[in-house]
């Protein structure tokens, strides 16, 4: 999968676990959570400074990260390349 983040232009490639553990590789200040809980700030920051909710389902990290890139799609925060 290929997609664009909308809000910086940003390509990022991968399955949607490798996409988001690219997105937090580059996030200031969330190296050091687990994954989970860096999807949960992203959820919370999307919340915050675009009002869109993010609803995200899954037990597993692979879950929540298709769960992510699914949402950003098709909340226009990100589109599919």
């Amino acid at each position: 999968m290929r997609i664009e983040i909308l809000a910086d232009g940003r390509v990022l490639e991968g399955t949607a676990l490798q996409i988001v553990r690219d997105m937090q590789s580059i996030a200031f200040g969330q190296e050091d959570h687990s994954l989970s809980e860096y999807i949960d700030w992203i959820v919370d920051q999307a919340g915050r400074m675009t009002d869109v909710e993010l609803k995200i389902t899954g037990e597993t990290d692979a879950e929540k990260a298709e769960a992510l890139v699914r949402e950003m799609i098709e909340k226009g925060l990100a589109r599919r390349l």
